[in-house]
């Protein structure tokens, strides 16, 4: 069924792209129109960018029963990385040769113990008919227009370790608005080596496939992606006997008005795997909605950003309803930032990690950020009460794990 469905959308946009085409205008204007090279010849440009982070890093945890364990290393908390990991150095490049084609591509080191880097996306792309046609090819990453789009949570379907080939249509006749929809032919995101060698058919490569597609105007934004799921990948894993895995979903929907009027930005994330999966082990559908105040006054510009992001999760058998509100002061026009979060989730159903607990998790953050023009430092202390399953109580413990740390945090970003 999902076969057909792939070779439909496929045919659509041939369909629509090839009808489009054959207009009214002729001569001149139909060549100008359509000219595989871009008409508007603009001058080369090279950018290089990235950021550089670290800080000095100590954690506390404890557990009733259980005597505290700490430690102390280099590490800055603010997305550089797993505690492991001493930093960030982080390099993008992005070239476009003047003629709507170039090259993205993002190289880092997050543990500097290692002598290779990291390369998180490189691919290059041409745009087609006047930039209604783009075709990418590479290992993709770093700006997928199908993507959930962040904050906190960052994530596109077509990203793996093999790369693939993104085809984008971006009509030009929409009278208002910008329309883009596609698919990505991609590679397994399944190790190969897990099982040393695997024959792969045609269809195997074509059911790992992401459709995509998105709507962005003055009012508001849709975006979403999908990616199919071969029969091939529970082969590679050797999870055959629970069944399909499942599909991938993620979306993201933004209010703009409100914002415009307001100062009242209103966006929702959602990220769904195992979409079809016999075994909830395969489980996972995240659904998140972010309301945030940024107030804005003529005697107080960027005078606080208030947020509030709601969630509720499913798991496997259990869900979780989680709260983040958080509030931010910016003081001497941004040079000072002060503020907290606060974190609280609960957890529902028969895979309830504790039964009468009163809570999941819950956690404080104090920050306070001293802003430079192209740097900042941080101070960040962060408290997390969290529930354990129950066999800790076998060992005469509470099942509740207590962590605290604290991070002084230094940026450079160019």
């Amino acid at each position: 069924m999902m076969k057909k469905i792939l070779l439909l959308f496929l045919t659509a946009v041939i369909v629509v792209t090839a009808a489009y085409s054959q207009d009214e205008e002729s001569g001149e204007e139909q060549e100008q129109k359509f000219s595989a090279v871009q008409t508007e010849v603009k001058e080369p440009k090279l950018t290089l960018s990235g950021e550089v982070k670290t800080g000095v890093f100590w954690k506390e945890w404890s557990q009733e029963g259980i005597a505290p364990l700490s430690d102390i290393m280099l590490h800055s908390k603010d997305d550089a990385g797993g505690e492991g990991d001493q930093g960030r150095f982080r390099l993008n490049l992005d070239y476009d040769n003047g003629r709507g084609f170039g090259i993205r591509a993002r190289i880092q080191w997050q543990n500097w113990m290692e002598n290779a880097p990291q390369w998180p996306y490189a691919f290059g792309y041409g745009n087609f008919f006047r930039d209604q046609l783009t075709v990418a090819i590479g290992k993709f990453g770093g700006g997928s227009p199908w993507s959930t789009g962040g904050p906190e949570k960052w994530k596109e379907l077509e990203t793996t370790s093999g790369g693939g080939m993104r085809i984008e249509w971006k009509p030009g006749f929409i009278p208002f608005g910008k329309l883009n929809v596609g698919f990505v032919l991609n590679w397994f995101d399944a190790p190969m080596e897990s099982t040393g060698t695997v024959y792969k058919t045609l269809a195997d490569l074509l059911m790992e496939t992401v459709l995509g597609a998105s709507y962005d105007c003055d009012w508001f934004l849709v975006r979403f992606a999908f990616r199919l799921d071969s029969e091939l990948d529970r082969a590679i894993r050797g999870t055959e006997e629970y069944g399909k895995e499942g599909y991938k979903l993620i979306y993201r929907l933004e209010e703009k008005m409100l914002k415009k009027m307001i100062g009242l930005s209103i966006w929702a994330l959602g990220d769904y795997e195992g979409v079809g999966a016999p075994d909830p082990q395969f489980w996972k559908f995240e659904n998140w909605l972010f309301v945030q105040y940024d107030a804005d006054f003529k005697k107080a510009p960027d005078l606080f950003t208030a947020q509030v992001r709601l969630g509720f999760d499913y798991l496997e058998s259990r869900s979780i309803l989680h709260f983040k509100p958080s509030i931010y002061f910016n003081i001497l026009n941004k040079l000072i930032s002060i503020g907290a979060s606060f974190l609280y989730g609960q957890d529902f159903g028969d895979g309830k990690m504790f039964v009468g607990s009163p809570y999941l998790y819950f956690e404080i953050e104090p920050k306070l950020q001293i802003n430079f023009s192209n740097s900042y430092i941080a101070f960040v202390y962060n408290f997390r009460r969290e529930y354990l399953k129950p066999y800790a109580e076998a060992r005469g413990a509470d099942p509740i794990k207590q962590t605290q740390w604290m991070n002084l945090r230094f940026c450079i970003y160019y």
